[in-house]
C-alpha cells in the first residue's frame, strides 16, 4: 500500500494523467455504497466540467437510495470500448471491480483512488490516503487541483460520500480536515436538509420488511459479543426488495449493547453470500474480510463468500477468534 508521504505526489500524477486523457472511464466497486456512488458522480461531473469525455459505470447499477443524487441518470452498468484512462474509486481490490474489470484494464492508463488500509494495488497509479474519512475527501482535493468548478451538484455528491462513510460523523475515521471540507461544501450551495431526508429518512416498505427479517433472524455468539444474521433470496423475493435494502442492518446490529462485532450475510441471486462486517474499536474485521478476498477498514469491512455452509462457518469461526 502506498505510503502517506507519497500521497501529494500521487495526486499530482493523477491530475496530470487526467489532463492528458480525452476519454475517461470511472467506476466503483460492486454492491456500491454512498462513498462509492458519491465519489464516482462527483469525479465524473467534475471532469465533464473541464471538458473531458466521461463514462461513469457502476457494475451493480445505482442503488435506489442514491438515485436522487445529481448525475445518477448518467451512470451505466457496463462499458464496451477502450478509454484513454480508467479510474477506480473506493475499490480495495481488483475483485471488487466485478464485470467491469476487463474494460478497466483495457484502458491505456489506470488509476486507483482509495482510502482503505487493507486494500490491494491493481491500478498503475495509486492515489491512496488512509487518513481520509471517505474517498470523497480525496476527490475533493483532486478536483481542486484540476481547477474544476465544485458546483452545488458536485458538492452534494461529495458531502453524501463523507456523511455516509463516516456514519453521519459517528465513526472514528473523522479528522478535523473532514469538517473543514464539509464546511466548504455547504458553502457551495448544498441543500443539506434535502440530502439528509433522501439519504436517511426515506425507506421503502420492502426495506422496512427486510430490516425486520434480518433483525428477527439474528443470532448471538461469544456471550453476546458477536451477532450475525442471514437474509436469504426467499426473504428478498417475499419482501419484493433488493440487496441494497439491507445495507443499514450491520450498523443497527453493531449498536446493540454488548456487541463487539456484527455480521450481516446476504444470499445473492447466483448463490453466493455477500458479507458486511462492523466492529467496535480494537477488533479488526478487515483482516477477516481479506481472508475471503474482501477488504475495508479496521471497523467496517466486507467480502463475498462462495455459497457453501462451510465457508460461512469458517467466517464465523474467524470472527470468534478475533473476539477470543
Amino acid at each position: 500500500m502506498i505510503q502517506k508521504a507519497f500521497f501529494g505526489q500521487s495526486l499530482r500524477t493523477a491530475a496530470s494523467r487526467i489532463r492528458s486523457a480525452k476519454k475517461i472511464l470511472i467506476t466503483g466497486h460492486i454492491y456500491p455504497d454512498g462513498d462509492t456512488i458519491g465519489s464516482l458522480l462527483a469525479l465524473g461531473l467534475g471532469l465533464l466540467d473541464i471538458g473531458k469525455r466521461v463514462v461513469m459505470v457502476s457494475p451493480d447499477g445505482m442503488p435506489p437510495r442514491f438515485q436522487f443524487l445529481p448525475g445518477s441518470e448518467l451512470v451505466l452498468d457496463d462499458f464496451v470500448g477502450r478509454a484513454d484512462l480508467a479510474i477506480a474509486v473506493d475499490c480495495g481490490s481488483e475483485k471488487q471491480l466485478g464485470e467491469i474489470k476487463g474494460a478497466f484494464h483495457k484502458a491505456r492508463k489506470t488509476i486507483q483512488i482509495d482510502h482503505h488500509d487493507f486494500g490491494d494495488a491493481f491500478g498503475e497509479e495509486l492515489v491512496v490516503d488512509t487518513d481520509a474519512a471517505a474517498v470523497g475527501e480525496i476527490i475533493y482535493d483532486l478536483l481542486v487541483l484540476l481547477k474544476a468548478k465544485i458546483t452545488p451538484a458536485i458538492a452534494t455528491c461529495l458531502l453524501t460520500s463523507i456523511i455516509v462513510d463516516t456514519g453521519s460523523f459517528r465513526f472514528s475515521n473523522i479528522r478535523s480536515r473532514t469538517f473543514a471540507i464539509c464546511a466548504d461544501l455547504l458553502n457551495r450551495g448544498v441543500d443539506l436538509r434535502y440530502l439528509v431526508e433522501e439519504s436517511y429518512w426515506k425507506k421503502s416498505v420492502a426495506t422496512a420488511r427486510l430490516e425486520a427479517v434480518a433483525i428477527n433472524k439474528m443470532k448471538f455468539e461469544m456471550n453476546g459479543k458477536l451477532v450475525w444474521t442471514l437474509v436469504r433470496q426467499n426473504d428478498f423475493k417475499r419482501a419484493g426488495g433488493l440487496m441494497a435494502d439491507v445495507d443499514g442492518v450491520a450498523d443497527d446490529l453493531r449498536s446493540i449493547e454488548g456487541v463487539k462485532v456484527a455480521c450481516v450475510i446476504r444470499e445473492t441471486e447466483d448463490g453466493k453470500y455477500r458479507v458486511s462486517l462492523r466492529s467496535e474499536i480494537g477488533y479488526n474485521v478487515a483482516k477477516v474480510a481479506k481472508r475471503f478476498g474482501g477488504g475495508g477498514h479496521h471497523y467496517a469491512a466486507g467480502c463475498v463468500l462462495r455459497g457453501t455452509k462451510l465457508q460461512r462457518d469458517q467466517l464465523l469461526k474467524h470472527l470468534c477468534e478475533i473476539l477470543a
